[in-house]
């Protein structure tokens, strides 16, 4: 009686590898896509805070000096800053302060608004 023998098959095939490493490949160029977008976003979300804080700073500037307060503007690293002061009445100012900074599409431009009372 004869048996059949079969060879028994270890390791893999080179298309299986090829196949395994242009996967992973991909993969690899999907998170590095992913990192940078990451990145440019994390960027400008810095640059916007920065711009945040410096209109609340000028706004906080307005109120200590609220009877001497004067429009003006300001032009830092980036950020190009621009307010406003009126007067409604004697015990309170309107300022209206305006930040401009770069992003990934261009200077984008917030507003803030704020009435301060003149102790």
């Amino acid at each position: 009686m004869e048996f059949a023998t079969r060879a028994v098959r270890q390791g893999y095939t080179l298309v299986e590898l090829i196949v395994a490493m242009l996967l992973f490949a991909i993969g690899g160029l999907a998170i590095a896509g992913t990192s940078a977008l990451i990145g440019r976003a994390l960027n400008v979300d810095v640059v916007r805070e920065r711009a945040a804080r410096a209109a609340g700073r000028q706004i906080e500037i307005i109120a200590a000096s609220c009877r001497e307060a004067t429009s003006g503007e300001r032009t830092g690293p980036q950020i190009e800053s621009a307010w406003t002061v009126s007067r409604s009445d004697g015990d309170r100012v309107d300022v209206t302060e305006t930040v401009s900074y770069p992003t990934t599409r261009g200077r984008r431009t917030d507003s803030y608004h704020a009435v301060v009372p003149c102790l």
